[in-house]
């Protein structure tokens, strides 16, 4: 049985960047990263079976499903991973393919035959950006690996990542061409653009060893059903259920269509958008007030909708035919429903390729499959295609001949956004609005998911036109220092070129802003016990010679993390989608991936340990109190401690649980855990400080401090 495809996060690699005119491909393919925008998007083949074009997970129905996807939305929220699947099941006419030993072949001849698997490998791929990724250090650490792919400057995008795929099953190759935007108007989606060749190849020429790994010269006629299939939110699982499940368990998909706002000068006049969103589940137990509707997954605290992301995606482009480039606006052919655990596992019979067709029973473009007729409750694994075709090529090695044709598609993401998916969401758990209204306001997200894919629309027919998309300036290194009581962040530019427009090159440079997150690193992370925290603006100067913000509101033994962005004067946007719009760079490439944290100097005297929080509890809400730190509930801190001393703790009973050395600040972190790393139970415990010396070397008392733990 085979499993879905995703791709995992990108790993560190170890050379330096290249400035090159012509990338060389890389062959080996390493995880390629797409994290100029509001998403995370990682490229790897290895999670998958070998291809990055149709990637399935081997991970989604194991012991670590939560941590295999790969397209996160919005970048700085916990668990909002939601691609799970990029699928492109071919679809042959009845003629099929003549293979290697000229014996004419259907795309379904028995019960598991992998025909429509569609299991490509990768041969080659490169990854290309405007600017290298920005470094960043915490305390003297560079936490981001050195980067290995190319520098670009002339670049259209901020990022591009270009791959190709030989798809072994139909000896076609697959050249594709991702694109990503840091501008605020762009940031939301990224463009796909593949170009599908019939080279005949059934093997990438490495693997390649006789004539029989490839197909004979012939003609084929098929549709090319993709379907970029997205479960709305992790988070959301895990809130409503405590777990994580199998993919899309309780999500819908449809479609939808829309007149573009920017056409005529945009590539097409309407945009159909397939879109995936979080429906009521079966099964769920009840909430507090009684309904047991989990439509946008309320948290059964506070109602806060974690589940308020509607993804989805649209053709921009499709070829009129191999031999005309034209964009053909009457495809798509049908926008079908499928499921992967009643079709893609469930199914090998020949009506299949109809349904992913559009030809079946369940029609070219259904509604979602519940209001369609096709399920009484949502099933894991939704995948709703834009089909294209039907489309004719040939392969004809004497004549040199290889037709290909080209599709280019938009996926994006849009939502109602943190402060009303919070409002929305409490007013509901405390019966103030129906179930059916807080529907309503999840499925908003519709419009704000279609204003997105305009954009890309737009975005599209400047490229294709050889033009430029305005861009903010490239995000600054960043240097995250502690200190006493205070925490300094210190940025720049590896060149003064940076503060040129980047098409332009025009001076248009305008602030630095700096960004401050409290507690765990993303926001709505369980660590921070519902408190709400989110990365908030606590800075910004038009001054560009000032690169250095001293943080003194901070509090000690509180985890904090930061971002640094650039900001233009709009002088050189006027042709954007909101002309003169000023831009600002991407704060999640600057993100301090590690937390700094603010201390005290060393003490030269003694009778000052205090133990905070005392009674230290493991539900950690604020950083002050007897509540403990949040984003570190365990956390406990000794305070006032000498610049010296030797710490131990003790059970009530006189047991030893932990020893530590401590030298330099006033103030030392411990997790509640034992010398063999075990949580200890509640309980009183006794602090001993000794071996203490002052600053000068001078001896200071031993002392006692009795704290308790409530666990």
């Amino acid at each position: 049985m085979k499993t879905q495809r995703v791709v995992a996060f990108c790993c560190a690699v170890i050379f330096l960047p290249l400035v090159l005119t012509a990338q060389a491909r890389n062959y080996d393919v390493p995880p390629m990263l797409m994290d100029v925008g509001n998403f995370n998007l990682s490229m790897n083949k290895l999670m998958g079976e070998q291809g990055l074009q149709t990637q399935f997970s081997w991970m989604l129905t194991g012991t670590d499903r939560q941590k295999t996807e790969i397209f996160y939305w919005p970048a700085d929220r916990w668990q909002s991973n939601m691609l799970y699947q990029i699928f492109n099941p071919l679809v042959l006419d009845d003629s099929g393919i003549i293979n290697p030993d000229g014996v004419r072949r259907p795309m379904y001849v028995a019960i598991g035959n992998d025909a429509l698997i569609n299991a490509g490998k990768t041969d080659w791929a490169i990854e290309t950006r405007r600017y290298r990724p920005p470094d960043i250090l915490i305390d003297g650490i560079k936490i981001n690996p050195p980067f290995s792919w190319y520098v670009d400057p002339s670049l259209k995008s901020d990022i591009k990542i270009e791959f190709e795929d030989v798809l072994g099953q139909f000896g076609l190759r697959s050249h594709v061409e991702v694109f990503g935007f840091s501008n605020p108007n762009h940031a939301d989606y990224f463009i796909w653009k593949a170009t599908h060749k019939f080279t005949g190849e059934l093997k990438i020429p490495r693997e390649a060893t006789s004539r029989k790994d490839s197909v004979p010269d012939q003609s084929i006629r098929f549709w090319w059903p993709i379907a970029f299939s997205f479960g709305p939110s992790k988070a959301g699982e895990y809130n409503v259920t405590g777990g994580f499940s199998y993919e899309g368990v309780d999500d819908l998909d449809s479609w939808f269509k829309r007149k573009s706002s920017f056409y005529p000068a945009a590539a097409r006049d309407s945009i159909y958008v397939a879109y995936y969103w979080d429906a009521k589940g079966a099964g769920t137990t009840a909430y507090s007030n009684g309904s047991s509707d989990d439509t946008g997954d309320p948290d059964r605290a506070t109602g806060f909708l974690h589940s308020t992301q509607i993804c989805g995606y649209t053709l921009l482009h499709a070829d009129k035919s191999y031999a005309d480039r034209a964009d053909d606006i009457s495809q798509p052919y049908s926008m079908p429903h499928a499921g992967i655990n009643k079709d893609l596992w469930g199914r090998r019979d020949v009506g299949l390729k109809l349904t992913y067709r559009g030809d079946d029973s369940r029609g070219r473009f259904p509604l979602d499959p519940i209001t369609a007729g096709l399920l009484t409750a949502p099933d894991y694994g939704p995948m709703r295609f834009i089909t294209t075709g039907p489309y004719r090529l040939t392969k004809n090695r004497g004549a040199g001949r290889a037709d290909s044709v080209t599709m280019v598609y938009a996926v994006g993401v849009g939502g109602i956004g943190w402060k009303y998916a919070d409002s929305i969401g409490r007013a509901w758990l405390k019966k103030d609005i129906s179930d059916s209204a807080k529907k309503a306001w999840v499925l908003k997200g519709r419009d704000s998911l279609a204003t997105t894919l305009d954009h890309a629309n737009w975005a599209w027919d400047r490229l294709n036109r050889g033009l430029t998309i305005p861009s903010p300036p490239p995000p600054p290194d960043i240097s995250v220092t502690s200190g006493p009581d205070r925490i300094t962040v210190a940025w720049s530019y590896p060149s003064p070129s940076y503060y040129n427009d980047p098409e332009t090159g025009v001076d248009d440079w305008f602030a630095w802003r700096v960004y401050r997150k409290r507690g765990a690193f993303l926001v709505d992370d369980p660590l921070d016990q519902k408190n709400g925290d989110q990365w908030t603006l606590v800075y910004e100067t038009t001054d560009r010679s000032q690169k250095t913000y001293v943080d003194q509101t901070v509090q000690r033994g509180v985890d904090y993390y930061y971002a640094v962005t650039a900001v233009d004067n709009g002088t050189q946007n006027g042709y954007d989608i909101i002309p003169h719009q000023r831009l600002e760079s991407s704060r999640f490439v600057t993100r301090s991936l590690l937390p700094a944290v603010s201390f005290k100097p060393g003490l030269s005297e003694s009778g000052k340990v205090r133990v905070v929080p005392n009674p230290a509890t493991s539900a950690a809400g604020t950083a002050t109190g007897t509540t403990g730190f949040s984003g570190t509930p365990n956390k406990i801190l000794f305070v006032n401690l000498p610049v010296k001393c030797t710490l131990r703790i003790f059970t009530e009973t006189g047991d030893l649980v932990t020893k530590m050395d401590h030298y330099g600040t006033a103030d030392e972190e411990w997790n509640q855990r034992t010398d063999k790393n075990q949580y200890v139970s509640s309980g009183i415990y006794i602090l001993v400080v000794t071996d203490s010396q002052a600053l000068d070397g001078k001896s200071l008392d031993n002392q006692f401090v009795k704290f308790v733990i409530v666990r």
